[in-house]
């Protein structure tokens, strides 16, 4: 196995994976205020689009990955990418409640179907036995892109320039959040077209099994893939969490909508930071003995947010536990599929591996948007995030088992 990572074909990687999402979240994880009200959302609305997504995707994950393993990654990415694009064009002229879940169903596709095990088991094969690296990399790129792209959308947000056009023959820029619609939409579409003639795909496709084979070769490592996806499912969650931070901001902590968005943004660069950093150490001590370590901290983070700071509650303090409950989960993010090389899963059956994990992994995009949209819509502002954090303290729980029962079941296997 090559011990050399290829970082141009890295760099494409990159770019895909945050910008097939940037739509569906970034939009909402940082200018979820001003969504809500100019489209006249509701939270359980808004929750009700993430489900939609998130049923979608999960129909799609199964199914994707085997296509991951049949076709060519170039192809896939790409196509995914300007399909993306074009939802974010058609929502900016049709945003009532039924288009805007058809349209989070329609990401759930495109997003999903077409790239998500495309996109790592590319990664994997391009990083050779520096898996650690190689995923917490993409990871720590996809951090900094989401980064720099989000502090542009603000910019763009907060331009007087958008700010003061009313004309009708600037529709793609009528508002400033139509304004950051269109910068994400435009900057996807090009990622889809510069992926068609640029990236490089070298995966085997001849390689790949049929889905008997695939089945009797996974069969052996049931445990070890049901963990793992235990502890995707938990940091998942909590990843959805964040996304509710800048309207946490602007209701508890009494932020303006300009400074809340701001905030995520410059807090969202801790995201390439820690993912490389836990790449790096990943490849030292092994991803699932530091998983152990960051769901630790994910647990006392928000026992503190959820149940501490009830009693003992200090501005300094929940922003510390913030910066703590992100850290923890960009590191995560950075390593959890660095478990398919330690559980040695075979080359050609990676996409369809990365499908079972991800149906249970990511089922989060079905359960989180509705269950804190109905929590934030019906409880008081403080009880409501108090509530939210504790049940995102519960999950954590569960991850920190699951990490523990696969760094023991490794072990054994090994």
């Amino acid at each position: 196995m090559r011990g050399n990572i290829n970082k141009l074909k890295l760099f494409y990687l990159i770019f895909t994976g945050e910008l097939i999402f940037a739509l569906p979240f970034h939009v909402n994880r940082f200018f979820r205020p001003s969504l809500l009200e100019e489209f006249q959302y509701t939270n359980y609305m808004m929750g009700m689009a993430f489900t939609t997504y998130g049923i979608t995707a999960l129909i799609c994950y199964f199914p994707g990955g085997y296509i991951a393993d049949k076709f060519n990654a170039r192809k896939l990415l790409s196509l995914s990418l300007i399909l993306t694009s074009l939802g974010g064009i058609l929502l900016l002229f049709y945003n009532n409640f039924f288009f805007l879940c058809f349209i989070y169903g329609y990401w759930g596709i495109t997003s999903i179907l077409f790239c998500w095990s495309a996109l790592i088991k590319a990664t994997k094969i391009v990083g050779g036995n520096r898996q650690g690296l190689s995923f917490g990399s993409l990871e720590a790129g996809r951090g900094l892109v989401a980064a720099t792209l989000s502090s542009i959308a603000v910019i763009i947000f907060t331009s007087t320039f958008i700010k003061n056009i009313n004309d009708k023959n600037f529709f793609f820029a009528s508002s400033p959040l139509k304004a950051v619609i269109t910068f994400y939409s435009m900057t996807t579409l090009i990622a889809g077209i510069v992926i068609w003639f640029y990236f490089k795909d070298e995966s085997n496709t001849k390689a790949s099994v049929g889905l008997k084979m695939a089945f009797k070769k996974i069969k052996k490592l049931y445990k070890l893939i049901f963990f793992q996806s235990l502890i995707v499912l938990s940091a998942y969650s909590a990843y959805k969490g964040i996304d509710y931070y800048s309207q946490f901001f602007y209701e508890i902590m009494n932020y303006s909508k300009e400074k809340a968005a701001s905030t995520m943004s410059n807090l969202s660069y801790l995201r390439p930071l820690c993912a490389i950093f836990a790449g790096l150490i990943a490849d030292k001590i092994s991803a699932t003995k530091l998983s152990i370590y960051l769901f630790i901290a994910l647990i006392i983070a928000f026992l503190y947010l959820g149940l501490i700071s009830t009693i003992f509650n200090l501005e300094i303090l929940i922003m510390i536990n913030i910066m703590i409950s992100m850290a923890a989960v960009f590191s995560l993010r950075g390593i959890y599929f660095c478990y398919l090389q330690e559980t040695k899963i075979p080359t050609n059956v990676i996409g369809f591996s990365v499908g079972i994990i991800s149906l249970i992994g990511f089922f989060p995009d079905v359960y989180i948007g509705p269950i804190f949209g109905y929590i934030l819509d019906n409880y008081s502002k403080v009880k409501a995030f108090n509530l939210c954090y504790i049940f995102l303290l519960i999950l954590s729980l569960i991850g920190f088992y699951s990490a523990l029962k696969l760094h023991n079941s490794k072990k054994k296997h090994t």
